[in-house]
C-alpha cells in the first residue's frame, strides 16, 4: 500500500502526515457502526445529492516521498488562530493537550470514517447507487519515546467494512468504481508489526502482519481517485501476482536499504494465503498458505532543495504458490477444447515501473503546483490473468490562489487481457457456443476535484467514464458519478 509520502522530518510527524493521505483509519465503536450499517440506504441518497460524507487514503511507501496534497493536514490561514475548530488537524482537536501529551510520549493515534458513493445514472446493465464505507483505528509506538529502541516502532491497525459495490450490481466491470469495496467487507485486524530503522535510516526493516501493498509497487499520486484500478498497490498488479492489498495483511518481513539518500534497494519475504481477504477470516492469523511472495524493487527519489521531486520505482515479483495455467489442461491441450482441468505452473512471476514527477511549481515557498504520474506492468504469459497494463494521471494543488489546499486530479489506464485466457475463451465458446464471454481488454477515466474544507475533512466528487465493461465487448460504457470524502478523528 505508492502506496501502495513527505519530506524528511522526525520520525513520528513524518509518519502522521503519510497516514493522513496514505492510510485510511478511523475509530470502531460498535454502536456507531450498527447505526452507519443501518444508515446506508439513507446515506446513499444523501451522498449522491452532495451532502458530505467522508473518506480517506492508505498509501504508504518504503521510502517517503514529497509532500504531495493531503499528505498533512493544512495549515490554518495566518490570518485565524490555530486553535480554531476547523483549522485543527482532526476532528476531535488535542483532547485539553492530552493527545499531544500522549505523542510525545511515543503513541501517535489515528483514526478515520470514510465513505465512497457511486451511481450510474445512464448506461450499465442497470441504473443505481451504491454506498460503501470504512471505519479503522490503530496506533504506531515509537519505541525511542517509550523505552529508548530508537528508531523502532509497533504499528497496529483494525478496519471495518460495509455497503455495496456498483460495479457489481450494476455495471460489470472487472475494475470496481469504489475502491473501499472489498476484502471480506468484515471487522479485520490490517496491521500488526514492528519497524526498526538502522543507521540513520539507510536501512529499515520490518517483520510481522502487513499488506504487501504497504511497502511494494504502490504510489502516492496514483491514489487521488476512487476507481481500485490505480489506488495503493495497482490492482492488475495485485490479480496477477496473488499479493494483498490493505485492509488485507500476512506474515512477512521487509528490508529496505538506501546506499545514499536518492537511491534505495527493498525486498521481503510473505506467506501467501489466498483465503486471507476472506469475510471469515478477519482474524486468521495463522501460518497457512500456498507458498512464498517474494518482491524486488528499486527505486530513485530525485530531489533538491528548492527543486521539483520526483519518484521513480522498478519492480518485480515470484509467488512461489502453485498456479492454473489460463490456457493449456493437463495434457498440454486447450482446456478450452477438452474441458479437462487446467495444468498447474510453479509459481508465477512480473514486473512493473512507475513513477510520479513534479514538472511545475510557482514558487519554492508554495505547495501549489502540477505532479503527474504513471506505471507499466507485465504478468507471466502462463498464469496471468491480464498480460499488460498502462496507466497515467496528474494533480494539480491550489488551482485557485484562494484554495490552495484544493487539488484536482485525473487520471487515465488500460488494462489488456492476457491473449492465451482469450484463446481458451475462443476455443470454449466453440465446444459451448454462448457459454463465455471473449475478453480483450478494459480502460477507465476518471476525474476528481477534492475540496478541503477543513484539515480534517475532505469531499471529493469525481466521474469516472468505463470503456469496455468486463471485457468482453457485451456491455455498454459506463459513466459513473461518485463522491469520494473523509473524516480525521
Amino acid at each position: 500500500m505508492q502506496d501502495f509520502g513527505d519530506g524528511v522530518k522526525s520520525d513520528d510527524r513524518k509518519q502522521a502526515r503519510i497516514r493522513l493521505f496514505c492510510q485510511v483509519r478511523c475509530f470502531r465503536l460498535r454502536a456507531i457502526v450498527g447505526s452507519c450499517r443501518n444508515a446506508q440506504v439513507s446515506l446513499v441518497m444523501a451522498s449522491m445529492l452532495g451532502v458530505v460524507s467522508l473518506s480517506a487514503q492508505k498509501t504508504p511507501s518504503p521510502v517517503p516521498p514529497v509532500k504531495l496534497p493531503n499528505t498533512a493536514p493544512p495549515q490554518p490561514p495566518r490570518n485565524q488562530k490555530p486553535e480554531s475548530w476547523l483549522n485543527q488537524p482532526t476532528i476531535t482537536g488535542d483532547w485539553g493537550g492530552e493527545r499531544s501529551k500522549l505523542q510525545d510520549a511515543g503513541i501517535l493515534l489515528r483514526a478515520h470514517f470514510l465513505t465512497e458513493s457511486a451511481a450510474n445514472p445512464v448506461s450499465g446493465q442497470a441504473q443505481a447507487a451504491r454506498y460503501t464505507q470504512q471505519i479503522d483505528f490503530g496506533v504506531d509506538l515509537d519505541l525511542g519515546r517509550l523505552i529508548n529502541v530508537n528508531g523502532g516502532k509497533i504499528q497496529v491497525t483494525f478496519t471495518d467494512r460495509a455497503g455495496r459495490n456498483l460495479s457489481a450490481d450494476a455495471i460489470g466491470n472487472q475494475f470496481s468504481v469504489q475502491e473501499l469495496f472489498g476484502a471480506g467487507q468484515n471487522f479485520r485486524l490490517a496491521e500488526l508489526n514492528y519497524q526498526q530503522n538502522l543507521l540513520g535510516s539507510r536501512i529499515t526493516f520490518g517483520v510481522g502482519w502487513s499488506p504487501v501493498g504497504d511497502e511494494f509497487a504502490t504510489i502516492a499520486i496514483l491514489c487521488a481517485f476512487q476507481n481500485v484500478v490505480l489506488c495503493g498497490h495497482a490492482n492488475a498488479v495485485a490479480v496477477n501476482s496473488g499479493a494483498q492489498n490493505f485492509p488485507v495483511g500476512q506474515w512477512g518481513a521487509h528490508v529496505t536499504v538506501r546506499p545514499n539518500q536518492p537511491f534505495y534497494v527493498a525486498t521481503g519475504i510473505y506467506r501467501v494465503n489466498p483465503q486471507a481477504a476472506n469475510g471469515n477470516n478477519g482474524f486468521d492469523l495463522s501460518f497457512r498458505g500456498t507458498g512464498i511472495f517474494v518482491p524486488v524493487e528499486f527505486g530513485w527519489l530525485p530531489a533538491t532543495k528548492g527543486g521539483l521531486p520526483g519518484t521513480y520505482k522498478l519492480g518485480t515479483y515470484y509467488n512461489s504458490s502453485p498456479t492454473p495455467n489460463v490456457l493449456t489442461d493437463v495434457n498440454g491441450t486447450s482446456a478450452g477444447l477438452t474441458g479437462g482441468p487446467f495444468a498447474t505452473n510453479n509459481g508465477r512471476w512480473g514486473a512493473y515501473a512507475m513513477a510520479d514527477q513534479t514538472i511545475y511549481r510557482p514558487s519554492s515557498s508554495t505547495d501549489r503546483g502540477l505532479r503527474i504520474g504513471g506505471l507499466a506492468g507485465m504478468g507471466d504469459r502462463q498464469t496471468s490473468q491480464y498480460s499488460y497494463f498502462l496507466a497515467s494521471g496528474g494533480l494539480y494543488q491550489g488551482a485557485f490562489r484562494s484554495r490552495e489546499n484544493d487539488f484536482v486530479s485525473f487520471s487515465a489506464a488500460y488494462v489488456r487481457t492476457n491473449p492465451r485466457l482469450t484463446t481458451f475463451q475462443q476455443d470454449r465458446k466453440i465446444v459451448a457456443p454462448g457459454s463465455i464471454g471473449i475478453q480483450t481488454y478494459e480502460s477507465i477515466a476518471e476525474i476528481d476535484y477534492n475540496f478541503q474544507i477543513a484539515p480534517w475533512l475532505s469531499l471529493r466528487p469525481n466521474v469516472q467514464y468505463i470503456i469496455n465493461p468486463g471485457g468482453a465487448g457485451k456491455l455498454s460504457n459506463a459513466f459513473v458519478v461518485g463522491l469520494y470524502t473523509g473524516v480525521t478523528f
